[in-house]
């Protein structure tokens, strides 16, 4: 197979205003009738967003905050667009000659694995030797064509887990959160051109301390030149010193060389498309680049207030994310244990004035556990910008927390003679109540940023979120009057816990709780 350029070959399937689908070349993304990126799955959809985003970083980033803004008000030049790509083109080829987007520069002399192990969850080995791929089957993704083949490879290298002995996890750690700014109207219209969801993603050089790159070479696109392998006793870690700090969007943690000796024809397991060029197999080997000491600049991070442990990636939990995640989404802060730190693009998009623009936050990312993907997860929330009520906000997520740790407690010993021996996943009472009182949450958001007292809206939402604690006990243990319940020891415990003395008791002790910590 022919290599092809990944710049000027229309290859990434969008959609178009007028909803008809169609490939686009990212030399034509000025194009204002595309709108969005139409791929056959959402994390190569996701892949697709990124790797867009890291090529306008990588050529077109504007040095300030004004200049972004020309371009925001002014649109995006297509003549602009095509000299700031031209000097990339050499890095952005894909076949069977060297160098070749996101693959090994050496011929690779290691294990010679299906394409479908790109996908995450594809059984491997082990698993289909157990007879244990019980829901998602072997050879169900045998053939792929090249254009899903490059996004499925991008969005391996991106989010790589653990993967055995030797093979590296991606930059920001196995299956990180990413986070986007999300363009949901401009100018009263939500069909927007691509380039401007993408530009809102686009930081200016002083802020993001990412300058362009005066040669693009192997330390921003590491398939350029020989791995810097990571071998126990031989190998290299690399630090965003030793490179460029670009390559936090090229990433390349995984050697692998695509099989382009052996092509097939047929339709595309992913896609459906027919191809001459299916691939079907690649050769894998471990110890490829390990990243050390990287902050991804569309990934949040957390820094435990223990010390002698650094900064971790944010990564998606069985459940998703949910309302009382989103604070340290938006804004720096603290929790109980760990100091939070937002995507440096989120920190970026409030330097600028944005009018005639609804904008929001955009999540997604694979749940791992070890190199198993338990689920996709993708969330659209509120870009909180007006930073005085965050501190209101974040006095409201504690009031919850107290709420649930009652509530828990309350149905254990409800349900269970010996509660504190009850045994069992209670998860479940966690995720309840944090999905059951977002649409409370939100109210809350929209009332103080209209200027209702904090005070008095923090005093009804600590009264909403009691009543609403103790019409969820009642409903889960006042179930069915046929089920053999000791009633009472139910309402023991909701004495205990869901009357008005109980409620005041509680607030004193997290009131003197929290003097404590202050002092």
């Amino acid at each position: 197979m022919n290599n092809f350029s990944l710049l000027t070959t229309p290859w990434l399937p969008v959609r178009f205003k007028d909803g008809a689908m169609g490939k686009l070349a990212p030399v034509d993304l000025a194009d204002e009738n595309v709108v969005d990126i139409a791929a056959s799955r959402a994390d190569l959809k996701g892949a697709a967003w990124q790797f867009l985003l890291g090529l306008l970083q990588c050529s077109i980033a504007p040095k300030n905050r004004t200049r972004w803004e020309d371009v925001w008000v002014d649109g995006l030049s297509a003549d602009t667009l095509h000299r700031a790509l031209e000097p990339l083109e050499h890095a952005f080829q894909f076949g069977g000659e060297t160098p070749s987007f996101m693959q090994d520069f050496e011929p690779l002399t290691g294990e010679k694995v299906s394409i479908a192990s790109l996908l995450p969850e594809i059984p491997g080995k082990q698993a289909i030797k157990r007879n244990s791929d019980h829901f998602i089957k072997r050879g169900v993704t045998e053939y792929l064509c090249p254009h899903c083949t490059v996004l499925s490879l991008f969005s391996l290298q991106l989010i790589s887990p653990e993967g055995g002995r030797g093979y590296r996890t991606g930059l920001r750690g196995g299956g990180p959160m990413t986070t986007l700014i999300e363009l949901q109207e401009f100018q009263g219209n939500r069909q927007t051109p691509l380039w401007r969801k993408l530009w809102l993603n686009v930081m200016p050089q002083d802020i993001a301390e990412m300058p362009l790159p005066c040669s693009c070479d192997e330390s921003v696109f590491p398939w350029l030149a020989k791995t810097r392998t990571s071998e126990p006793l031989t190998g290299v870690n690399t630090t965003p010193e030793e490179v460029n700090t670009l390559q936090a969007y090229w990433g390349m943690p995984r050697r692998i060389r695509l099989d382009f000796s052996s092509l097939h024809s047929g339709a595309c397991d992913l896609c459906g498309t027919h191809s001459d060029e299916l691939l079907r197999e690649m050769t894998v080997k471990n110890y490829g680049v390990n990243y050390e000491g990287w902050r991804h600049p569309l990934t949040p991070y957390r820094l435990p207030l223990k010390e002698g442990i650094g900064f971790y990636s944010v990564k998606p939990q069985p459940g998703g994310l949910i309302w009382r995640d989103w604070l340290g989404l938006n804004h720096e802060g603290a929790s109980d244990n760990n100091a939070e730190y937002p995507a440096l693009v989120v920190k970026a998009v409030g330097a600028h004035s944005l009018k005639d623009a609804r904008i929001g936050l955009w999540g997604f990312g694979y749940d791992f556990k070890s190199n198993k993907a338990r689920c996709w997860y993708e969330h659209h929330l509120p870009l909180l910008l007006t930073e005085n009520i965050i501190p209101h906000l974040r006095n409201a997520a504690q009031t919850a927390s107290r709420n649930l740790s009652l509530l828990r407690s309350a149905l254990k010993e409800a349900w269970f003679a010996d509660a504190k021996g009850a045994r069992g996943d209670f998860s479940f009472i966690d995720i309840d109540f944090w999905n059951l009182t977002q649409e409370r949450f939100l109210t809350l958001i929209h009332d103080l940023e209209n200027g209702w007292e904090p005070d008095d809206r923090l005093s009804k939402w600590q009264t909403d979120i009691w009543l609403f604690t103790r019409r969820y006990f009642d409903d889960h243990v006042f179930t069915n009057p046929h089920d053999g319940v000791d009633l009472k020891r139910i309402m023991m415990a909701r004495k205990k816990y869901f009357t008005k003395s109980a409620e005041k008791q509680s607030a004193k002790a997290a009131k003197a709780r929290k003097q404590e910590a202050a002092e």
